[in-house]
């Protein structure tokens, strides 16, 4: 990727992290003694518009950073002090992250936000965005009944606990603990993996994995209303007694920086499956 003019970065981390707390602390000093302008915050965010956004903190921290911030176009380098911190970037590079951003080097990793168009059961409608995933659920003890489309054409009749919708960001989360596949970045696409289909024969449940492009649409419809309520969940988000559930490419990008070393296949061996 081209080497942007940095001059302004939002340094921002997961105040409930004492340890991250403490390296935003340092790093700003540094940044500030390179040269650069470094602001916090959200508010700030929107007021001044930095050049670069260095996050400090897990997967849970950034997708709640990418929300506050409204999904922004701006380049995110983050640094891992979660659990698993797949999307983040190693501690070890925290002595380089001045230098790395002064002679910008980094690898881009493009990942699309994906949209939500959602009608509700009382007529309204809301509209809601998630870069990791979509999960369409059942709200009471009983199994939602839905109806699926794929761009127009009818695709399923499901009965069961409902479905996560996930781009390669998100495939490595709830998407990989439902059986879902792992999508690589490099591929434009939506995944969409249902919850506990019911098996028995007459429902005729969808019970595998589909990948679909990025430019597909997904429709989802609520059936036996409201007796068997959906609710969809966008990145943690909760919106219930949704009647249908349209999700899309809204044509917006979230800009990953990684190191010049990083290599997807290397980081997904040691992040899910351990060994040598």
């Amino acid at each position: 990727m081209s080497s942007p003019k940095v001059r302004k970065i939002l340094c921002h981390s997961n105040e409930r992290h004492p340890d991250a707390k403490r390296a935003q602390e340092a790093l700003v000093k540094e940044a500030v003694q390179a040269g650069y302008q470094v602001i916090q915050g959200a508010e700030a965010y929107r007021r001044e518009r930095p050049d670069l956004l260095v996050l400090l903190g897990g997967d849970g921290f950034l997708m709640e950073s990418m929300r506050a911030l409204e999904y922004p176009s701006t380049p995110v380098f983050g640094i891992n002090f979660g659990s698993v911190g797949f999307l983040m970037n190693s501690k070890d590079c925290l002595p380089k992250v001045v230098s790395m951003i002064r002679e910008w080097k980094f690898l881009e990793e493009g990942h699309p936000v994906l949209e939500a168009r959602l009608r509700l059961e009382d007529g309204s409608e809301a509209h809601t965005l998630a870069f990791n995933d979509f999960v369409i659920e059942r709200m009471t003890r009983q199994s939602v009944r839905l109806q699926v489309f794929l761009d127009d054409v009818a695709f399923n009749h499901y009965v069961g606990d409902g479905f996560v919708l996930a781009t390669a960001a998100g495939s490595t989360a709830y998407n990989l603990a439902a059986g879902g596949p792992v999508v690589h970045p490099a591929l434009p696409a939506i995944v969409l993996t249902p919850l506990y289909p019911h098996r028995a024969s007459p429902f005729h449940s969808v019970q595998f994995s589909l990948l679909v492009p990025l430019t597909s649409r997904l429709r989802i419809v609520a059936e036996d209303l409201p007796k068997r309520g959906m609710r969809v969940v966008s990145d943690g988000r909760e919106i219930e007694r949704v009647f249908t559930a349209e999700i899309l490419d809204s044509g917006r990008k979230i800009k990953l920086l990684r190191p010049l070393d990083h290599i997807f296949v290397e980081t997904l061996g040691r992040k899910f499956i351990g060994g040598a």
